[in-house]
């Protein structure tokens, strides 16, 4: 019935089916009949007067069946709940939700008396997104009656699909034209189409991974939106399943762009799995406008500087907003290679909080004798709260002086320990590996192993066998099926599937169980009853794969 085709974070887009039909979603339902006249551009309607896709009827005592119908108690007040009137509509496949269970065979969950919830923002939250909580990922979730071009991105962020057009109507009437932030009185308005375009917009920031963005430019129109996203971002952990674990450029141009679920996410794997290199000098630097950092100018040429000492005995970490601490090692993971803020060289005081914390983490985790820091004046709050050595006391941090102090410094301070070459790939391999698959898997996959190849395009080889690579466009280490082998009894990032040899992609028909810590892009490992069958990144989370019926769930690379 439902079949999602894209995602990010619990906004989604795919079709579903009513009868014969098959619609999009997110999708708008028009006004039909009566004195609402539906535009030609509508793609699904509402009305009370059997025309519509779905129908709703006319009084309290006429009851509809079909799939696309609906009781009248979607609009019931909020005294009037769960238990006193109609819940079901659509032979079953239709719930009006109030406050009891949602039920398992319903497809689409209606919010009932959501008008009464608008401006109520901490209620809204609760109730959308307990729906949320207890539903599966594929089912539909309908708010009659809110929504306004200024408020469609949020809602559809929160996990809504379907929305109406009725707040259009309304606004019409009173001469008012909506816009994606405020309203004006016109003399002709036409909010249907401002609805419609709204819709298309979300579609495509959904289809690209740029909804976040898009919602935080909308949510700045009305202060109980930002409160909104503002909760949602606090439960980030519950709801960030489907979320990529790479994705295309990412813009921080707002405050609350701070608090993006990819970001946090990023964050805490630096506190909970990310494993430093064994260096004796942690050198710390600043970000760069250029990403990766690597290929920028500024980091080209502290290497350059950085050529003639024992430059195997050091740990490079970025520090920087929005991420904190980026470890050289790791600096191709999503998304700080993709991220994007502005620089003014002043810093939000939960921006200085975040760096350190996020470099005391590192400090603690690592076995440094050393930390070395050439940063920038605008960063002395670093070396106020950290014990370092400066490089950069005075002066610009990439003039000559400042370069020739810090690599006089390193060259000082080596006691003979640096590593092999051989070695450090190795050791920045683990630490991202790690960071990727966990523990467990890393100790697997790297026993016995060694890297080949030019930065970043690293390969993990054993003997004469690739098991798997460092695909720079990804920033993720992609596993051949020697390499899924390696790491098949960990039970780590595994989908169960049927008995079957895939050779191209996998669909959620033909799995049985999954990791529920895979998210999309993650890459997987395919078995079948302790078999390998194949390997290949996610298109759906582990959670989704699950509990779908339809839809690609793996994209197979490898398979045996």
């Amino acid at each position: 019935m439902i079949e999602i085709t894209h995602r990010w974070g619990l906004a989604k887009k795919g079709k579903f089916s009513l009868g014969d039909r098959i619609f999009l979603c997110p999708n708008v339902l028009f006004l039909e009949g009566g004195s609402f006249s539906c535009p030609g551009y509508a793609e699904i309607t509402i009305s009370t007067d059997g025309k519509g896709d779905i129908k709703v009827p006319e009084t309290l005592f006429e009851v509809l069946s079909g799939e696309g119908t609906l009781p009248t108690s979607f609009g019931y007040p909020e005294n009037i709940g769960g238990g006193s009137v109609s819940e079901e509509g659509g032979n079953k496949r239709i719930q009006i939700v109030y406050d009891q269970e949602p039920r398992d065979d319903a497809d689409i969950y209606v919010i009932g008396n959501s008008p009464q919830l608008l401006f109520r923002s901490r209620d809204l939250f609760e109730r959308i997104v307990s729906l949320r909580e207890k539903i599966p990922y594929h089912k539909l979730i309908y708010t009659p009656g809110i929504v306004q071009p200024q408020n469609m991105a949020l809602l559809a962020y929160l996990g809504v699909d379907l929305f109406d057009s009725v707040s259009a109507e309304y606004f019409d009437m009173k001469g008012v034209q909506l816009s994606d932030w405020m309203g004006f009185y016109s003399d002709g308005p036409d909010n249907k189409r401002k609805m419609m375009d709204e819709l298309k917009l979300i579609r495509n920031a959904i289809s690209k991974g740029r909804i976040r963005e898009l919602v935080e430019t909308r949510v700045r129109s009305e202060p109980w939106q930002v409160e909104v996203l503002r909760m949602l971002d606090d439960t980030y952990p519950k709801f960030s399943k489907e979320v990529p674990v790479t994705d295309d450029k990412v813009n921080v141009t707002t405050r609350e762009a701070l608090n993006r679920p990819d970001i946090k996410r990023f964050i805490t794997r630096i506190q909970n799995r990310y494993s430093p290199p064994s260096r004796p000098i942690l050198l710390l630097l600043p970000c760069s406008a250029s990403k990766p950092y690597f290929l920028s100018r500024t980091h080209s040429r502290i290497r350059q500087a950085l050529k003639d000492t024992p430059w195997t005995s050091i740990h490079e970490v970025i520090l920087t907003s929005p991420l904190g601490a980026v470890p050289r090692d790791i600096e191709m993971f999503y998304p700080a290679k993709q991220y994007d803020i502005p620089v003014s060289r002043t810093w939000f005081e939960e921006e200085k909080e975040l760096i350190l914390e996020q470099l005391n983490h590192i400090i603690d985790k690592g076995s440094y004798e050393h930390v070395i820091s050439h940063l920038p004046p605008d960063m002395d709050f670093v070396k106020q709260n950290v014990d370092c050595i400066d490089t950069v006391s005075q002066g610009y941090h990439l003039d000559k002086y400042a370069l020739d102090r810090l690599r006089d410094e390193i060259n000082s301070l080596n006691e003979g320990n640096d590593l092999s070459v051989k070695r450090f790939l190795w050791q920045n391999i683990r630490s991202l590996a790690i960071f990727q698959f966990g523990v467990k898997a890393e100790k697997e996959l790297l026993k016995d192993s060694y890297i080949k190849g030019r930065y970043p395009e690293y390969r993990i080889m054993e003997d004469e066998t690739q098991l798997g690579m460092l695909v720079s466009e990804r920033g993720l280490i992609s596993l051949t099926i020697e390499g899924a082998e390696k790491i098949l009894d960990t039970g780590e990032y595994q989908a169960e599937i049927d008995d079957f040899r895939p050779k191209g992609s996998v669909f959620a028909v033909g799995v049985k169980d999954a990791d529920e810590k895979i998210h999309p892009e993650d890459e997987v490992i395919l078995v079948h009853e302790g078999e390998l069958r194949g390997v290949g990144p996610a298109s759906m989370s582990g959670v989704e794969m699950i509990d779908a019926e339809r839809g690609e769930a793996v994209r197979v690379r490898h398979y045996v």
